[in-house]
This record gives C-alpha cells, structure tokens and sequence, in this order.
C-alpha cells in the first residue's frame, strides 16, 4: 500500500508543479484571452511565446519530475516507483509535444529533462557508503 501511495503522491505532486510552472509563465508574460480548445491558437501562444516564458515552463519539467519521483521515494523507499513517477510525467510530456508544436529544443527538454530529474531523485534517495558524499 506504501508504494502505490507513493506513486500516486509523485504523480500529484509533479503534475501540480508543472500546472504551476505554466501559469507561473503565464502570469509573468500574459497572452490575454487564449481559446484552450483551439489547436492554432495555442500553437501560435507557444511560437510567440517569449524565451524567458519557455525557460520556466521547461524548468517545471525538470522540477516536477524531480520533486515528484523523491517524494514517492520518501513515502515508498521504492527506486522503481521513482520510475513509474518519472515515466507517467515522460508520458504526458510527450503527448503534449505531439499535441502542440514546440520548437526542437523544448521537445528535447520534453524527454532530456523529465529523465535527469527521475535520475537525480533516484541519486538522491540512494544510500551512500559511509564517508561517500550523497550526490557524489
């Protein structure tokens, strides 16, 4: 039961972050009114979109991730529910880059970055020996 409440808290957690690293983008450099269910519109938001606004949203990829498979590690001390955290974040992040078009660097961070946070959460839950730096 621990782990499957792990895996879900990470998944939370980490789609909470990255809603809130959107908006956070958002919020600082507004595109006024956008019609969500209109495909063009969004994909003329993201190509006008001003670089710092992209940088947030991927940092929040990098994040959510990150903060989302450690706390499933915390809760579960379970290295494959990192994983699973990671993996569904992956996911999601990959049906938004097909959905959306995205310039090539973001769709590189769209995998890249959702990977070092899962790799870096799973170096941070790992035991050292001792005397062995945590991250080292």
């Amino acid at each position: 039961m621990k782990k499957l409440l792990g895996v879900i808290a990470g998944i939370v957690v980490a789609f909470v972050l990255v809603a809130g690293f959107d908006y956070l983008g958002s919020l600082l450099f507004s595109a006024g009114s956008i019609d969500l269910a209109d495909p063009d519109a969004l994909a003329a938001y993201i190509a006008d979109m001003p670089l710092a606004a992209k940088l947030i949203v991927v940092t929040g990829w990098l994040i959510a991730p990150l903060a989302g498979a450690w706390l499933c590690l915390r809760i579960a001390d379970w290295a494959p529910g990192g994983w699973i955290v990671t993996a569904a974040f992956l996911v999601a992040g990959l049906f938004n880059q097909v959905a959306l078009p995205h310039p090539l660097w973001m769709q590189v961070g769209a995998v890249v970055l959702p990977l070092l946070g899962g790799w870096l959460a799973q170096r941070s839950h790992s035991k050292p020996y001792p005397g062995e730096p945590l991250l080292g």
